[in-house]
């Protein structure tokens, strides 16, 4: 996979407008949850690395993604440390995704234009992830900070910052609607999307319509 500079992908969350997210444990899954957000149009994804074979089955994906989905940007989330970003980035990673804010990471990214979307919780957080060289901010968990009016509370005074809530999110049209207007630059949607257990079914037309549904539903899409 080609390297894409940290403002490319900061662009690219921009017109996609949701940043699905997911992980499983086997290669051959992904690669179905991959062509079925393919095609609905959603070509950005985060993989998150919650299993012991997650590494593993994102350098597979990325691999086998550059032949048969060309167009996806491939991301990594649930990177703690520095250890995990240089894996992954290794791996193919266009981007990283973090719960938190980790400065050694931040730090390391920025000396390489990778773009690093760390979690925060706080104003303090968000300026602090900004002066960093955050790509994007995501806010988490965004429903129990306070849902949309949280996040309109914090751009009053801070309109340059570029947030995208996680934890929260759905599909539905209104709940799209609200983020939105408080000023999300995107949203990450994992299991109201990707439903693990619909994926372990291996029901991945319901999931490409689903996935179809989410972008008709987005503002302005």
């Amino acid at each position: 996979m080609p390297v894409i500079q940290r403002d490319e992908i900061v662009a690219r969350l921009a017109a996609q407008r949701a940043l699905p997210l997911f992980t499983c444990s086997d290669a051959e899954v992904g690669m179905k949850v991959l062509g079925a957000l393919d095609s609905a149009g959603l070509r950005v994804v985060e993989f998150t690395n919650r299993t012991a074979e997650a590494l593993d089955v994102f350098a597979e994906m990325v691999s086998r993604a550059a032949v048969v989905h060309p167009g996806m940007t491939l991301g990594a989330g649930t990177i703690l440390d520095v250890a995990q970003a240089k894996a992954f980035h290794a791996a193919g990673a266009a981007f990283l995704v973090a719960p938190h804010l980790d400065e050694e990471v931040g730090k390391w990214c920025a000396g390489r234009d990778l773009a690093w979307c760390p979690g925060t919780g706080t104003v303090t957080e968000m300026i602090r992830a900004d002066r960093l060289g955050a790509a994007v901010i995501k806010v988490f968990p965004a429903d129990a900070l306070g849902g949309p009016a949280f996040l309109k509370a914090v751009r009053g005074p801070c309109p340059h910052l570029r947030l995208m809530p996680s934890s929260g999110v759905t599909a539905d049209a209104g709940n799209l609607a609200g983020w939105f207007a408080a000023g999300a630059h995107c949203v990450g949607i994992g299991s109201q999307l990707i439903d693990p257990k619909e994926v372990a079914a291996g029901r991945f037309d319901d999931l490409a319509t689903r996935a179809r549904a989410l972008v008709a539903a987005l503002p302005g899409a």
